[in-house]
C-alpha cells in the first residue's frame, strides 16, 4: 500500500493519543485533523502547526511548520522551512522545503537515511494540503 491522505478515524485518534498530542504548546495554527498514512509500512505524518509571528511579513507566516512523524513505532517531531512553492488550484503544484530538525531516537539513528526517505515520500503524498489538496500532480524536494 502507498501513502494516502485522509481524516484521522476516531479509533486511530484514540490509538495514537492525538488528544494528548494536541495539548502540546504550538507556535501557530491548530493541529490538523487529517494525516498522510501508509498503514502497511506503519508510517504516518500529520501537520502539528504552521508557525506564525504577528510581526512577520506575509500575514505573519514564518514559513516554518512542525509535524508529527510516526515511523514504525517511533513518534518524532519534524520541523520544516518552506523555501519555494508554486502552482495553483487544479494545476500541477510543487514545493521545496528544508529539513530543519527531526528528533530521531538514538536507538534508530542508524536508520536516518531511510527515515528521511520515508518522510520525503509522505510529504510528496501530502502534496499541497493533504485531504484538501486540489493539485492535479505534485513534485516535491526535501533538502536535508
Amino acid at each position: 500500500m502507498a501513502f494516502v491522505n485522509e481524516y484521522i478515524p476516531a479509533d486511530d485518534f484514540k490509538k495514537y493519543g492525538f488528544e494528548q498530542l494536541n495539548r502540546r504548546t504550538s507556535r501557530g495554527s491548530t493541529p490538523a485533523d487529517d494525516w498522510t498514512i501508509d498503514r502497511d509500512a506503519d508510517i504516518w505524518l500529520r501537520e502539528f502547526y504552521v508557525e506564525t509571528d504577528h510581526t512577520a511579513v506575509r500575514g505573519g507566516f514564518t514559513g516554518v511548520s512542525a509535524w508529527d512523524f510516526y515511523w514504525k513505532g517511533h513518534l518524532m517531531m519534524v520541523k520544516l522551512k518552506n523555501l519555494e512553492t508554486g502552482g495553483g488550484v487544479r494545476q500541477h503544484c510543487w514545493a521545496r522545503k528544508k529539513l530543519l530538525s527531526i528528533d530521531i531516537p538514538a536507538k534508530i539513528e542508524c536508520m536516518r537515511t531511510l527515515i528521511v526517505k520515508d518522510l520525503e515520500a509522505a510529504l510528496t503524498a501530502f502534496k499541497d494540503g493533504g485531504v484538501v489538496s486540489s493539485a492535479t500532480s505534485f513534485s516535491f524536494t526535501l533538502e536535508a
